[in-house]
């Protein structure tokens, strides 16, 4: 699968958000396939082995809990967790990050997906020291679970560093680096 693009966030606002990123392209393709013709697909209709390696990890399973009050990592793809720099499969959002600005945006991303049964994109921009910089690009996409309301969210992530190889761990950049830039979109869902 080929690595998204090293430019920061796309700098024409008009310019569809997925298509420089393989990772969130293809799995916004197989969330779009898995609906047949509903809103949103359930959960039962996500398999893994159909998701593949190539995208696995990159890929998390969050639920929704109380209604979207707090959201917690069900399944944690492998690339997610390196970058994290632990392990954060069964832990809650505000147990992972501590820093209220970025958790909340990050809370207002699932809760957008929650509410308007639609994917939602977002790039975040982090710059830290002269020329030093991270990009992490997600896709948020809802699923109920054996009913009508969203229940869970079929998150993509992706991260680019200015320089080849890894990049300090996430939960490090966030609390070190000031966030730049940031795009939040709510992405139509085709008929």
């Amino acid at each position: 699968m080929a690595a998204p693009d090293s430019s920061p966030l796309p700098s024409d606002p008009a310019r569809p958000p997925l298509d420089d990123d393989a990772v969130l392209m293809a799995l916004h393709a197989y969330w779009n396939h898995r609906r047949q013709g509903r809103a949103v697909p359930d959960r039962r209709d996500i398999d893994p082995v159909d998701i593949g390696p190539g995208l696995l990890p990159n890929v998390g399973l969050v639920d929704a809990v109380d209604g979207g009050a707090r959201f917690r990592n069900r399944l944690v793809g492998t690339a997610i967790v390196e970058r994290w720099g632990f392990e954060i499969t069964g832990l809650f959002l505000d147990e992972i990050m501590r820093e209220s600005g970025y958790r909340d945006f990050i809370h207002e991303l699932y809760r957008d997906a929650c509410r308007h049964r639609a994917p939602v994109y977002s790039a975040s921009l982090f710059r830290w020291d002269v020329g030093t910089h991270m990009v992490t690009r997600r896709l948020y996409l809802p699923l109920t679970h054996g009913g009508d309301e969203v229940a869970m969210v079929l998150v993509g992530q992706t991260f680019l560093g200015a320089a080849p190889g890894p990049v300090s761990a996430y939960r490090h950049v966030f609390y070190e680096a000031t966030m730049e830039q940031q795009r939040r979109e709510i992405l139509p869902v085709a008929s």
